[in-house]
């Protein structure tokens, strides 16, 4: 059985995860959430357990059940690390190699392959900052799955809209073989 660790960041989309979450199980893949503490505004560690069928992982600095470093025994676990949705935070933090939480400290600890589905609003996505911290991680071998044009929770309809969940599911599968 393969493991994902699935890492959820502080977007409106973050409830789309649970259909990310049920469709990967359908699949036979065992998903090991890892969130922000962002995200725990809009989805909660309860909701993704349950889903799951796993411990979901927040805490950094948490002790382990057994004396194990968290983030590098999860980095060791990971088939695939897929982050969504991801923020313009977690790209920023991640292309400048900034540590400062349990997501960023396991994907860093990695070395299994990455995928990105991010979701934020337009102007925050088409920002050249972004743009650079997307190809810098592109260059290290980390794959995008680009958001669409969509209604967006500013009340806009932009680019930045959560891929389309078939089309994540799809690239996870491809991922993985």
């Amino acid at each position: 059985m393969k493991n994902i660790i699935l890492g959820i960041t502080g977007s409106i989309a973050a409830y789309k995860t649970c259909d990310i979450i049920n469709r990967l199980k359908k699949k036979g893949y065992n998903v090991i959430c890892v969130i922000t503490e962002e995200a725990e505004e809009f989805i909660t560690p309860l909701t993704l357990e349950t889903l799951s069928g796993n411990k979901v992982y927040k805490d950094m600095f948490k002790l382990p059940d057994k004396r194990d470093t968290i983030h590098v025994s999860l980095a060791k676990k990971a088939d695939l690390i897929v982050i969504s949705p991801a923020t313009a935070n977690i790209i920023a933090k991640l292309a400048s190699g900034i540590c400062d939480d349990l997501l960023t400290s396991v994907v860093i600890s990695s070395k299994s392959p990455v995928l990105i589905a991010p979701a934020m609003n337009d102007n925050m996505y088409k920002h050249k900052i972004t743009q650079k911290n997307i190809q810098e991680l592109k260059k290290i071998g980390y794959k995008f799955i680009d958001p669409t044009v969509g209604h967006l929770a500013c009340g806009y309809v932009g680019v930045g809209h959560l891929a389309d969940l078939n089309q994540i599911i799809k690239r996870i599968e491809k991922a993985l073989k």
